[in-house]
């Protein structure tokens, strides 16, 4: 996740459409990357490694969330999850 994120940060595309390093970095985190975690102590862990790497950058919205997939997966409504919890 975190080499998506710094791929994203560096690209020129996005350094043309957002010149200032915090509005990148939200639209990066708003729009264009997800993830889930499986429990809780894992989201907490990932989420202030990935957020937390800038103290002078807060990022107020992200798509991040605590969900664990794998029964949804089994089940073959993962995509109705993602949908719900995604909805915006």
């Amino acid at each position: 996740m975190t080499e998506i994120i710094k791929r994203l940060y560096q690209s020129n595309v996005l350094k043309e459409q957002f010149p200032k390093k915090e509005e990148r970095l939200q639209h990066i985190f708003e729009k264009q990357v997800y993830g889930l975690a499986p429990t809780e102590i894992i989201y907490k862990i990932a989420t202030n490694y990935i957020l937390g790497f800038d103290e002078n950058v807060a990022i107020m919205k992200h798509n991040f969330r605590q969900v664990d997939a794998l029964e949804y997966a089994k089940n073959g409504t993962l995509e109705e999850m993602l949908d719900e919890i995604y909805r915006e």
